[in-house]
């Protein structure tokens, strides 16, 4: 019988799972750094003023019609040779939108806000508008590179944190941060295009006026779904600063910038799983229901685990990543702990669905999260404070993950369930661990890695069928 290295060498599938899962681990670890050394530094005020300028870009994003790279992965999947001409057509029209973008960002920032910092960080936050029309990192996706991109990311990645650590040393380096993730994202670009250019001969293709339009009409769906992911994702920010100010906004987004860190493994996930299951769709569909099954139970199997962390841990999560001054955040950090878990459940189940062509059932899916997200925050902040707005976004992805079961039992045929059971036993195996060596007193770095060790057979169960061969 073959040995476990033996069956992942066997498998270019598990060979670049794991090398993205790799990636994204150090990613998580390099992005925590950042993420402490910016905090601590510039502190609670400093810190939501940059993501009160992270929030305004994002929904300045929406006018990029954030579907067409989707939608782009999507279509290289299935016709590799389209590559080119699909790199001019997505990437042109973002570069025209970011523009418009841009200057919609100024026109707000120089007419709406009195305070000069908030005008000039806001104004640099919106230069990464660029980086995004440019990426071509969803087209090495869409060629099943994603390793690749990984590969920049962990570099650009680290680019930025050497230049926080040399730049960002107090308050007064505000406008540091925007300028390095900007320069940082330009060499990720660059990074991307001569793979695509000289290595892999990827030639730009001047495509038709008909080409352009039906790319447009195709992506609307998911560029609708898309518009409506980043208001609700972003809306609480936004609705803590408006009735609680920066200072509170800063302890907010220390507390949800963890939960975003954590929500960025699904992204890999779908690197790994996403193109291979657009393709299995159209030419082996009994294989692709096989892979859908996986797809989403190997989606659940990290967000127990670190959900069980994040409620079980967060005084020593905040105290090692942001210190002191954000104590505030730690109750937080536990309410927002099941969003985690949902958000993993949600994107394993929906990138399924898109995967199917199932684009349309997405806009039920947003709509009532966006419906929780921004009516809970609204509801709640101005009577709970910053802790409403977390309660609101523990919420939003439960709801929406409800609303996917019946599109997804129609589209794979099972609702999964059974896929949650050993992932919810190793987190209540790594919840009584944790708490055990607590009362024992054992330090935070002996404790936390024992705990996540004792998960290891539940992961090994959910995953091995990865290794498996097709049937």
């Amino acid at each position: 019988m073959p040995s476990l290295w033996q069956r992942i060498q066997a498998s270019s599938f598990a060979r670049n799972l794991l090398s993205l899962s790799g990636a994204a681990l150090l990613n998580r670890i390099i992005s925590l750094a950042t993420l402490g050394w910016a905090a601590r530094r510039l502190g609670p005020d400093g810190y939501g003023l940059l993501g009160f300028g992270l929030y305004v870009t994002a929904y300045a994003s929406i006018l990029l019609s954030p579907g067409l790279t989707t939608w782009g992965v999507r279509a290289i999947a299935k016709d590799r040779a389209s590559a080119g001409r699909l790199l001019v057509i997505v990437n042109g029209t973002q570069l025209l939108l970011s523009l418009v973008g841009l200057a919609g960002v100024a026109i707000f920032a120089l007419t709406s806000l009195g305070n000069p910092q908030e005008r000039v960080v806001i104004l640099l936050s919106a230069l990464m508008l660029l980086v995004q029309a440019l990426s071509a990192d969803w087209v090495l996706n869409g060629l099943e590179l994603a390793r690749i991109t990984a590969g920049f990311t962990v570099g650009v990645n680290l680019l930025s944190t050497l230049g926080l650590l040399l730049w960002v040393r107090d308050p007064g380096d505000l406008y540091h941060p925007p300028l390095l993730a900007f320069g940082a994202g330009l060499i990720g670009v660059s990074g991307a295009y001569w793979v695509l250019f000289r290595v892999l001969h990827v030639h730009p293709e001047w495509p038709t006026a008909a080409q352009v339009k039906e790319a447009l009409l195709a992506s609307v769906p998911l560029g609708v779904m898309m518009a409506i992911v980043i208001v609700l994702h972003y809306a609480n920010g936004l609705i803590v600063r408006g009735f609680l100010g920066e200072h509170e906004l800063g302890v907010y987004r220390s507390a949800h910038s963890l939960v975003e860190l954590a929500s960025a493994v699904p992204t890999v996930l779908a690197g790994a799983f996403f193109p291979r299951l657009a393709r299995t769709v159209v030419g082996a569909p009994d294989q692709a229901a096989r892979e859908a099954r996986i797809f989403a139970r190997v989606h659940i199997v990290p967000g127990a685990l670190i959900a069980a962390m994040m409620l079980c841990e967060p005084e020593s999560i905040i105290g090692v990543v942001y210190g002191a001054k954000y104590a505030a955040a730690i109750p937080l950090v536990r309410l927002m702990a099941p969003a985690v878990l949902f958000n993993y459940a949600i994107c394993g189940y929906t990138n399924c669905l898109i995967s199917y062509g199932r684009d349309r059932v997405m806009l039920a899916v947003v709509l009532v999260s966006t419906v929780v997200s921004v009516g809970g925050g609204l509801l709640l902040v101005p009577r709970l404070g910053a802790a409403g707005a977390a309660l609101a976004i523990a919420f939003v992805d439960l709801s929406g993950w409800l609303v996917s079961l019946p599109a997804y039992r129609k589209a794979i045929g099972s609702l999964q369930l059974t896929a949650w059971i050993a992932p919810l036993l190793g987190a209540l195996v790594v919840a009584a661990v944790t708490l055990g060596l607590k009362s024992l007193q054992v330090p935070w770095p002996l404790r936390i890695p024992v705990a996540c060790a004792c998960y290891l057979p539940f992961a090994w169960h959910a995953f091995r069928e990865v290794l498996a061969p097709a049937r």
